[in-house]
């Protein structure tokens, strides 16, 4: 059909249209067919007439079930690529229809095919419209659409007329203002992302691929003509697009059109150099950077077709252009070969191809054989499973990436060539991703890849952190990040498959809680706060199946422990909070996970304070264990704050459970006997008196002791002065201090009496009327057999004076009479010493190398000399050997042999000792021992034998 001019009028469009509609007949196959062709050639004509003809036949008796073939659904798909088109066809009788076709079990699969792609083509121009007025439309799904229309030369031509002319779409695109800062870059939506973007950077989008497109179509035009100088123009902009993150992905994706690479073909097809040949050349090598090319039967051709001489093209690109071509041309057998060969190490431009188009041959065999089909040919083929062979790849191109990022200064490496690892990467784990629920993984494969993701997940955050956000190694591993994140999650799923009697998520969460200790080359804090989120993203949440709490909360984590622990200690203390959290709201208390944790937390707790005791222990391994200390605190302080079900849980733990109870009592007393306090430990001691009531009197008690004392000292860093003592009244009016804690209560308030008539110090009248009641709880309870508390101590009586004083000031009149009432009855220690200040204990930490190097030095023992053990003469101490004359010899007693005047000589004249036993090279062994003489042994005259030198004369 030959398009249709703009000048044509409107009746003879009408006219054309009935006439279509007259020859409509009963319903068969021929009909749909043609019907379905005419609207497929008019979807990219003038916009009239699709209308005209959308209004002016009955659909209804036209198409139906049983008379629709796959060449009418191919046809109808290209129609409906026209927005209109589109439209009308979104209806509920004609999906059924075509629904009913892809349930058929009759249909042959291609057709099956043909009517999903059609159904889902035009429920996503839906999706297209409303993307671009809905601010929260789908624009993933928006992008799909035009991905799959970008396949198919027809398709494309007639999106493109929809885009450009179609008055709805451009009125609803020119209604997106542009954005006062324009943004560098489209975003990628046409590869395997599926990360969310705003509208406006969909737009965007969608304005640089129409951009793109227009572009393609003016060179097809110029190609077409020709028109050498505008051809070259065109071509000239794409290639400086290919080097544009995210009009690349656009440009190359529209290349593989067939009639583009056919056109690149003819233009590299030339004896005499010219520019838009060099340019063709370089748009291929650009296009050949993605294996996914190498699936397209024009672009392997093309490759195939390459032959000297070239201006850009090497020898050496062109055969390893050809070497990935021949991968896809032998299929699958060599897609196998290329898996089983040794990864080339370091790898290369060229290797990284060639593999990356053999796992994109493997992926197209996936799609169209099936999974078991496919693992099936590789055992046959290859002799080995499938799924190891690519564990295996895959932790040779992880090793080769974190070579790379490590602390070790790396070789240089390009921006493409880790770009295309990261892609390689990627790739092996989206086809692990599609096996492994297949072919579940032994347990020493399944740690070995645990541990690997690991390490890239690592290393793509230090990708985004070292390359700029746009640039493609960066992009790669933001892309390859989410797959770690997938298979993690895949490779713990409490449903996989046991492997030798243990659930894969055991397995899985073991090897990356004991990996996370194990930095390696890699930068420790940065190592593990990663695998700390990797492990954050397998953890199930608050909504999972019951079933599959059970499993983690029962089968998993008591199985774990040591490990959750070791783990713990190592994180900082906000994340430690966090993984608490999770571990205790996923337990809900039935395995009590939560509280081995805390009491372990408690323990150490209590090891380091008691360390502190010891006034022999070195100066920076104090300070080391007083910023243990002061961790420990920080974390259960944190912790028990807040009004989260983990904080209230914390709370009821630390003054119900026993021994965190005694460990908690005993660490503060401690800390309060060597005058140490921290901020941290007065906010756990207000969570602790506020939240519920306290029976252990130890802790009862440590806790006043710590209020009172952060009362005086700092105030203001725990809360104000009023909570303090409000907290304090509390506890003391509840319970009658002992004996032993009279001394302590009486220099603690004695202390804040004296810091309170301090005129510096803050002091409210709240807070002074809590200072009143204070007093009178000392005077109630001296009554009850404890006199000693009136005798206050640790102030002068100057400073209580003063201090009664500024009281009668701030107080209010009605409270003046008590303060009377109470002062007389207190009195002061004569010759009282005054407290020892309390020091804080450290935020942080800062050593020297050298310091770090003394304490290391210092846990090593000094080298020392090994005493010298006398020699054992025994039998079995000694090895002596000896020739076996010597044992025949009279005068051999043992194993030693002691001679005796000529013994030794005597014995070197037995016929075995001289024999002569050298003999010629040339002369056999045969002649040798048949020309040998027999030996006769002649003793040799000792007495007649002379010296060979005169007698020594010394005169």
């Amino acid at each position: 059909m030959r398009p249709v001019a703009d000048s044509v009028p409107r009746e003879l469009l009408l006219r054309f249209a009935q006439n279509v509609a007259d020859s409509i007949k009963a319903k068969d196959v021929d009909q749909s067919q043609l019907v379905a062709g005419i609207l497929c050639h008019s979807a990219s004509q003038h916009p009239d007439l699709a209308k005209i003809l959308l209004e002016t036949l009955d659909f209804t008796k036209i198409f139906d079930a049983s008379h629709m073939d796959e060449l009418t659904l191919l046809r109808l798909l290209n129609a409906t690529t026209n927005v209109d088109i589109a439209r009308h066809f979104n209806a509920e009788w004609f999906l059924d229809i075509i629904f009913a076709i892809t349930k058929d079990y009759t249909v042959d699969r291609e057709t099956q095919v043909a009517a999903k792609r059609l159904i889902s083509r035009i429920r996503d121009w839906d999706i297209l419209r409303d993307s671009l007025t809905n601010t929260q439309g789908d624009f993933i799904g928006a992008a799909s659409l035009l991905r799959d229309i970008a396949t198919d030369e027809q398709s494309f031509g007639i999106l493109l007329v929809s885009l450009v002319m179609h008055e709805d779409i451009v009125s609803s695109l020119s209604e997106n203002p542009l954005l006062p800062i324009p943004l560098r870059n489209p975003p990628l939506l046409l590869g395997m992302s599926k990360s969310a973007i705003p509208h406006d950077e969909f737009v965007a989008f969608l304005r640089a691929f129409i951009g793109v497109s227009c572009v393609l179509a003016v060179y097809a035009w110029a190609d077409a003509l020709p028109h050498l100088r505008c051809r070259e123009r065109a071509l000239g902009i794409l290639r400086l697009w290919q080097g544009v993150d995210g009009y690349r992905e656009i440009v190359n994706h529209l290349l593989l059109l067939r009639q583009m690479i056919y056109r690149l073909e003819c233009m590299m097809d030339t004896d005499d150099p010219t520019r838009a040949g060099v340019e063709a050349e370089h748009i291929l090598v650009n296009l050949s950077n993605d294996p996914r090319v190498f699936l397209d039967i024009n672009f392997v051709d093309c490759i195939f077709e390459l032959k000297q001489p070239l201006c850009f093209i090497t020898e050496d690109e062109r055969i390893s252009l050809r070497q990935a071509a021949f991968i896809f041309d032998d299929g699958l057998p060599g897609a196998i070969k290329e898996l089983l060969d040794p990864v080339e190490l370091p790898t290369s431009r060229t290797s990284l191809r060639t593999l990356r188009v053999a796992l994109a041959v493997i992926r197209k065999e996936l799609d169209e054989q099936g999974e078991w089909q496919v693992l099936q040919d590789f055992r046959d083929k290859g002799s080995t499973s499938m799924v190891a062979c690519l564990v295996e790849v895959f932790l040779q191109i992880v090793e080769e990436i974190a070579d790379h990022f490590g602390l070790t200064p790396p070789s240089t490496k390009s921006h493409d060539l880790m770009a295309q690892l990261f892609r390689t990467a990627d790739e092996l784990l989206r086809l692990l991703l599609r096996l492994i629920p297949i072919y579940s993984l032994p347990t020493r494969l399944n740690r070995e890849l645990s541990a690997s993701v690991a390490d890239l997940f690592v290393c793509t955050d230090t990708a985004d952190m070292v390359y700029s956000q746009s640039s493609p190694p960066c992009v790669a591993a933001q892309e390859t990040r989410q797959s770690c994140i997938d298979i993690i999650r895949m490779l713990s799923n409490p449903a996989a498959p046991m492997e030798g009697g243990k659930l894969s998520a055991e397995v899985t969460l073991k090897t990356l809680l004991q990996h996370a200790l194990r930095h390696g080359d890699r930068d420790p804090a940065h190592h593990l706060f990663q695998v700390f989120c990797l492990i954050d993203h397998i953890l199930p949440l608050l909504d999972v199946d019951e079933d599959q709490q059970v499993v983690w909360t029962q089968r998993v984590m008591p199985m774990l422990l040591q490990d959750l622990w070791a783990f713990c200690r190592a994180l900082d203390t906000e994340n430690k909070i966090h993984f608490v959290r999770r571990l205790v709201n996923l337990d809900h208390g039935v395995v009590g996970i939560g509280e081995w944790l805390l009491l372990e937390e408690l323990k150490e707790l209590v090891r380091s304070v008691r360390s502190l005791e010891d006034p022999s222990l070195h100066l920076n391994e104090r300070a080391i264990r007083q910023y243990q200390v002061s961790l420990s605190l920080h974390f259960l302080a944190d912790l028990a704050e807040g009004p989260s079900n983990a904080s209230q849980w914390c709370v009821q733990c630390l003054v119900e459970l026993p021994e965190a109870v005694q460990a908690l009592a005993s660490s503060a007393s401690s800390l309060l006997d060597q005058c140490m306090l921290s901020p941290h430990l007065t906010r756990l001691a207000r969570t602790l008196a506020s939240g519920s009531s306290i029976d252990n009197s130890d802790l009862r008690f440590a806790l006043v002791a710590i209020l009172l004392r952060s009362a005086h000292h700092s105030p203001t860093e725990a809360g104000s002065l009023d909570t303090l003592l409000h907290l304090s009244l509390t506890i003391l009016s509840s319970t009658i201090p002992e004996t032993l804690f009279a001394d302590r209560i009486r220099l603690d308030i004695g202390a804040l009496f004296s810091k309170c008539g301090d005129a510096s110090m803050p002091l409210d009248g709240k807070a002074a009327e809590l200072l009143v009641s204070l007093m009178e709880w000392l005077i109630t309870a001296s009554e009850s057999d404890m006199s000693s508390l009136t005798v206050l101590r640790g102030l002068a009586v100057s400073s209580y004076n003063a201090f009664c004083a500024r009281l009668r000031d701030i107080i209010p009149t009605e409270c003046i009479a008590r303060l009377d009432n109470v002062q007389s009855k207190l009195t002061i220690e004569e010759d009282s010493s005054l407290p020892i200040p309390s020091a804080p204990l450290p935020e942080s930490l800062i050593l020297t190398v050298h310091e770090v190097e003394d304490l290391l030095r210092s846990n090593i023992p000094p080298p020392s000399t090994p005493p010298r053990n006398a020699l054992n003469q025994d039998v079995l101490g000694l090895v002596t050997i000896s020739p076996p004359a010597m044992f025949r010899s009279p005068a051999s007693t043992g194993l030693t042999k002691t001679y005796s005047n000529n013994d030794f000589r005597q014995l070197r004249q037995t016929p075995s000792a001289r024999q002569n036993t050298s003999r010629l090279p040339s002369m056999h062994v045969d002649d040798f021992e048949s020309a040998s003489p027999t030996l006769v042994s002649v003793p040799m005259p000792f007495e007649s034998f002379q010296p060979l030198a005169p007698p020594f004369n010394p005169i």
